[in-house]
C-alpha cells in the first residue's frame, strides 16, 4: 500500500498557473477502487472527503479518510488494513495534519504528522506495537516553497489544467511523506480514449518518472489516467514491477461535483 501512495505523490505539479480556478472538490465525495494482479482482485480501497469544512488557522479545510485492505486470496497470504487521512486547505490543498495507520501482516504503525506553517516545522510523532520501544518525535524544517502530503497531492493533481500543457510537458512537485522530502518530476502524454471500470472516458494520460528502485521496471514503469472532465477522477493506475503489472481502478464514486453517482 506505501507503494500505491508513491505512485499518487508522483502525479503532483506545484505550477499555480496550471491549476483550474473552480476546482474538482465536492464535500462527502466518495471513491472506490479495486487493486488487481492478472485475473485476481488483491485488494479494495476507498477515498472519502468529510460531509462538512474543518476550520484551521481560519482557513476552510476538507479532511480525507483512506482505507485500503488485501482482498480475495491475497488475504490468505498476508493480510492488509490500512488507513490514511489528512485535513488540507480546500483551495490551496497544503496540509495541516495527516496521519497513517498500517497493519500489514506482522508490521503495524501509527503515525501522526503536525504542519505548522508559523514556525515553519513539520513534527512526526508515531508508535509501532510489532516493534517495541520509545520513538522520538521527530522535526523537520519546511524551507520556501510548497510540501504536500498524499492526500494533497492527489487533490492538487486533479485540480490541474491540463489543456495547458502539450504532450511531452514535464512537470513537478514538492511533497513532504514517510518522514522524506520529494521532488517528483512526471511527463505529460496527452488525451485518449479509455476503458475503466466506469465506462469508456477521455483521459489524461501522464507518466511519473520514477527513480531507480527495486520494485518498478524502468523510470516509465507507472502510467495514470485522469478523467478529462470536470471531476479529474483518478481512474486507472498501471504498474509495471519485476512481478508483473498491477493496476489500481476506480470502481465506483458519488456525490462527485459534476455529473451522477456510478455505483
Amino acid at each position: 500500500m506505501k507503494t500505491i501512495a508513491l505512485i499518487f505523490l508522483g502525479l503532483v505539479t506545484n505550477a499555480q498557473s496550471l491549476v483550474v480556478k473552480e476546482k474538482p472538490v465536492s464535500k462527502g465525495e466518495e471513491l472506490h477502487f479495486k487493486l488487481s494482479y492478472g485475473w485476481f482482485t488483491i485488494g479494495r480501497g476507498s477515498f472519502k472527503i468529510s460531509d462538512e469544512y474543518v476550520i484551521q488557522d481560519g482557513k476552510e479545510c476538507i479532511e480525507i479518510n483512506v482505507h485500503g485492505r488485501t482482498a480475495g486470496l491475497a488475504g490468505v497470504f498476508s493480510k492488509v488494513d490500512d488507513k490514511w487521512g489528512a485535513v488540507i486547505d480546500k483551495n490551496t490543498f497544503l496540509p495541516y495534519y495527516s496521519y497513517r495507520d498500517l497493519s500489514e501482516g506482522d508490521y503495524d504503525l501509527d503515525e501522526k504528522v503536525y504542519f505548522d506553517y508559523d514556525s515553519m516545522e513539520v513534527r512526526v510523532e508515531s508508535s509501532s506495537a510489532s516493534e517495541p520501544g520509545p520513538r522520538p518525535t521527530k522535526y523537520f524544517d519546511l524551507e520556501d516553497g510548497n510540501y504536500f502530503d498524499m492526500m494533497g497531492g492527489l487533490m492538487y493533481a486533479r485540480s490541474i489544467d491540463y489543456r495547458g500543457l502539450q504532450k511531452g510537458d514535464t512537470v513537478q512537485l514538492e511533497a513532504f511523506f514517510d518522514k522524506k522530502f520529494y521532488d517528483f518530476k512526471m511527463v505529460y502524454h496527452g488525451i485518449e480514449m479509455t476503458k475503466t471500470k466506469v465506462g469508456e472516458i477521455y483521459c489524461h494520460k501522464v507518466v511519473p518518472v520514477m527513480q531507480k528502485n527495486n520494485v518498478f521496471k524502468g523510470e516509465n514503469a507507472v502510467k495514470f489516467w485522469i478523467s478529462a472532465d470536470a471531476n479529474r477522477l483518478p481512474l486507472k493506475v498501471a504498474a509495471d514491477m519485476n512481478f508483473g503489472t498491477a493496476y489500481c481502478e476506480l470502481t465506483a464514486y458519488k456525490n462527485v461535483k459534476s455529473g451522477i453517482d456510478f455505483e
